[in-house]
């Protein structure tokens, strides 16, 4: 009586119109409440502490993960929070990012749609500095910026140098604004079992935000049953315990006979005393896994083994009948038993969405129907998969019901001719490209993607390698473009493999373009010793900058960073500086030797020239033409920073030659600034009569320049270095320099320079002790760096951190503070010991002890000295 008062409609009717209505409308989830309660709470707890927290749902494959969780989406709307879902998709392994990007950038949606004028003004406000980097990576964040405000054109930020970290920071910055206490988001990640190690770590890298700011419950789904310990997803878990992130676990079996009962009792309408004989066997022979429970009652109606009775109106069934049927208990033989009776046409349809993964855009279906092999694909999918409840369609993209429905569908494909099937559906896609600059981006990965599953004995002949070649260049490019690294780095390494043995006599400039960019690829990954393989390579089999060929300058340019980053080839750095510049015709000691004469005249020359410009006429702007001009610049700059750290005695005067290169040429590009700043920086430290005023000028207009310049926000992290140190110090009040150095901090970070943004953050943290900062407070805050620089392996930021901190625990009489084993490892303690008392001292105000330390430096060998010169800002 309770069931029929509660569901009416569910037990009075004449019967179904046709078999397939019998599953349609249930919506119900049996036998979960215990779960769905773990869930809502623990919504709950991340929404009163304002902490983020993780939880996992494993179990086989139909047991019920995903609707579980999308049964909670709903009051998490009506509790003012925001939700997003997605799933990892096997076929789709290809461009990982892309799903948890996308889900970070569908949340970017749902907070513009429920946010007033004034809240999206607030938000701009927060992440204005980070929005351009944003945009790139997620393009919906412009939705955020109310409409009267103007951001950069994205043609002035494609050149900037983002990777893997700087996205990882970025994000974690968005979702310290838009998430709180008050609007908590829920990020429900399905099938980790196929994520990859970069979605884990940045999942990682939101939920253990050092700030603790950001308000994220993160639901992860998987079939435990597919993951070893030697899983990424177990080193996921391992990771989410280091940072303290609070973990919960949840494990989905087969529901109970009841619930089966119940589920059954729904779906055909029947009072549960009436088919409780039926739900025992269809739960004995399924073990209770709700999907495969319908699947198995609706093979038993398709087979007329359950029917429906017009004269008696209600279902019947022999129950001797069904136990003697030989069925199986693979479900995926189930349906694959449906597929196969398909007539030739559905069956094929299926074979080609099940090659896409889960989800088939229209899109795709409409360039594969141009080709006469699938030329009756769209209409089959629309009157027969459809129609038959294997696939569902919104108008925009085709999707499989079940994972398991398209791997039934998948496994319709002898496993001989999978490779060849893909290649012909990639093949097909291609010959209906309009153009590569028109195509549709969706279009040109998808057509890759299907291609590049086929091994390269598929390719007959160099001039088929070249066309997928170029393909794969191509679709480099526009993920690189997309800040997509990972899926570049494949597209650009299925390019270099596709190329001819003799391809750099034969097709020198696609070889040249293709191994650049899949060396910048490796180095956006972080696979940094591939990055330099590739490029010695590079330089190896290139024409040398005779051939004016951008990608070799861009080729060295990057090379030069590559021993920058790794810092144990700096006097390699060095050298292939001194190089470049020779090529271009810049006369510069090949042996790196300057007497004091030199460095006397060059910076007379160059402050004369300062001298005679006004203002107006130095802060006069142009668009620079000259590639060579510019590619000058480029190495200057990068020449000023590798001389400063491998022959710092010579900085001075490359500094100089820089500047007088650019006022003796008129150069004004994203580069002037850093000249201008730089050699301010070298009239504050040499002692020349009057220089600290001509340097603040100098600076000043250096630094007006770059405010001026929206294409150049990855200067700013070293600009502002060089100025807040030197001459910036000099005008601005201690505390302003603080706010700035934070600011080019996070702009390092977030335009991938992690090494200027380490900087930064190191003499902003000797900054805020000389200005007084509360040491309590500071304390925290280079706790938080800390870790931080734990995340992103900045290993010389720690150690510099970490002799900030022991001085801060003497300052407030916490110096007897022990050191974790790795801490005194990073440190070289004994040999760091010389550094802290000598900074300790200093911020005591102990000066004779600071004259004392700093006789004993002559005594030091050449590595101390290196050490504590690493601390020389202080």
């Amino acid at each position: 009586m309770q069931a029929l008062l509660s569901g009416p409609s569910r037990f009075l009717f004449d019967g179904p119109s046709s078999k397939g209505n019998v599953f349609l409308g249930n919506e119900r989830l049996y036998g979960r409440s215990k779960e769905i309660a773990s869930l809502k709470n623990a919504f709950c707890r991340v929404a009163s502490s304002g902490k983020s927290e993780s939880i996992f749902v494993g179990g086989f494959s139909g047991c019920g993960k995903t609707r579980l969780v999308l049964s909670i989406l709903e009051s998490v709307r009506i509790a003012g929070g925001y939700s997003v879902a997605k799933k990892f998709d096997k076929m789709q392994s290809a461009s990982p990012l892309a799903v948890v990007l996308s889900a970070f950038n569908e949340i970017c949606i749902s907070v513009a749609k429920r946010s007033s004028l004034e809240c999206r003004i607030k938000i701009y406000q927060k992440l204005s500095n980070a929005i351009p980097i944003l945009a790139r990576v997620l393009p919906n964040v412009v939705d955020l910026v109310p409409s009267h405000v103007t951001l950069p054109s994205s043609s002035s930020q494609s050149d900037t140098g983002i990777n893997f970290n700087s996205v990882c920071f970025t994000i974690q910055q968005l979702m310290r604004v838009i998430s709180s206490p008050s609007q908590p988001v829920l990020l429900f990640l399905d099938d980790l079992q196929w994520a990859d190690y970069m979605s884990l770590r940045l999942i990682q890298s939101v939920l253990s935000d050092v700030k603790g700011c950001n308000c994220v419950l993160f639901v992860g789904g998987f079939r435990d049953n597919e993951v070893e310990q030697d899983h990424v997803l177990v080193e996921f878990f391992t990771a989410l315990s280091t940072f303290n992130i609070k973990t919960s676990m949840i494990s989905l079996h087969g529901i109970n006979t009841e619930d089966v009962n119940a589920m059954i009792s729904d779906t055909l309408g029947i009072f549960p005393r009436m088919c409780k004989s039926l739900s025992d066997v269809v739960s004995r022979k399924t073990n209770g896994n709700p999907y495969f429970a319908l699947e198995f009652l609706r093979t038993l109606i398709d087979r007329d083994l359950i029917t429906y009775s017009l004269r008696d109106k209600h279902w019947q069934w022999d129950i001797n009948q069904i136990g003697a049927e030989n069925i199986t208990d693979n479900v995926l033989y189930i349906l694959t038993n449906k597929m196969s009776v398909l007539e030739e046409s559905a069956q094929t349809a299926l074979k080609v969405a099940s090659c896409f993964g889960i989800n088939l855009s229209i899109v795709i279906t409409k360039k594969l129907a141009a080709a006469p092999q699938f030329c009756n694909l769209q209409s089959t999918l629309d009157q027969v998969v459809v129609k038959e409840g294997f696939m569902d369609f919104d108008g925009i993209e085709y999707r499989f019901v079940h994972d398991k429905v398209r791997e039934a569908a998948y496994g319709l494909i002898p496993l001989a001719e999978k490779d060849q099937y893909h290649f012909t559906i990639g093949m097909a896609l291609q010959s209906n490209f309009a153009s590569l600059d028109e195509e549709d981006t969706s279009v040109l990965f998808a057509t890759i993607d299907q291609i590049n599953r086929c091994p390269l004995t598929m390719f007959h002949d160099d001039s088929h390698r070249i066309v997928i070649a170029n393909l794969n260049y191509e679709a480099g490019v526009k993920a690189m473009k997309c800040s997509n690294f990972v899926p570049a780095h494949s597209y650009m390494k299925a390019a270099v493999s596709l190329l001819p043995d003799n391809s750099w006599k034969s097709n020198y400039d696609l070889s040249l373009k293709c191994n650049y960019h899949f060396a910048k690829a490796a180095y956006s990954c972080g696979y940094v010793d591939q990055a330099k393989e590739i490029l010695d390579e590079v330089i190896q089999h290139g024409e040398g900058l005779e051939d004016k060929s951008q990608y070799m300058l861009d080729s060295y340019s990057l090379l030069v960073s590559l021993f920058y980053l790794a810092r144990k080839d700096l006097l390699q750095a060095f050298h292939t500086c001194l190089k470049v510049l020779n090529l271009l015709g810049e006369d510069l000691p090949i042996n790196g030797n300057v007497d004091e004469a030199e460095l006397i005249s060059i910076v007379s020359k160059t402050k004369r020239l300062f001298h005679e410009k006004s203002n107006e006429e130095l802060m006069a702007h142009h668009d620079e033409t000259s590639r060579r001009n510019i590619a000058i610049m480029q190495f200057y700059d990068q020449l000023s920073i590798v001389s400063y750290l491998a022959k710092p005695k010579l900085c001075p005067y490359f500094t100089a030659r820089w500047a007088h290169f650019c006022l003796t040429h008129n150069v004004s590009c994203q580069y002037t600034p850093g000249a201008f700043v730089s050699f301010s920086s070298i009239l504050c430290c040499e002692s020349f009569d009057d220089d600290a005023r001509i340097a603040c000028r100098i600076g000043k207009i250096g630094m007006l320049m770059l405010s001026r310049n929206d294409s150049a926000m990855e200067e700013i992290p070293g600009v502002y270095l060089i100025h807040y140190v030197y001459a910036g110090s000099l005008i601005e009040p201690i505390q302003a320099c603080v706010n700035m150095m934070r600011h080019a901090y996070e702009i390092g970070m977030q335009t991938g320079d992690p090494s200027k943004a380490a900087f930064n953050l190191s003499i902003m943290v000797a900054k805020q002790i000389k200005a007084g900062t509360n040491l309590l407070a500071l304390k925290r805050d280079i706790g938080n760096y800390l870790k931080l620089a734990s995340q992103h392996a900045q290993r010389q930021l720690r150690c510099n951190l970490l002799m900030m901190n022991k001085v801060v625990s003497s300052l407030i009489g916490d110096g007897r503070e022990e050191c974790s084993a790795d801490e005194k490892d990073i440190l070289a303690w004994e040999e760091s010991e010389f550094s802290l008392e000598m900074m300790t001292s200093f911020y005591l105000g102990h000066m004779e002890r600071v004259c004392h330390k700093s006789k004993l430096w002559e005594d030091l060998d050449d590595s101390m000295k290196k050490k504590v010169c690493s601390l020389k800002s202080v």
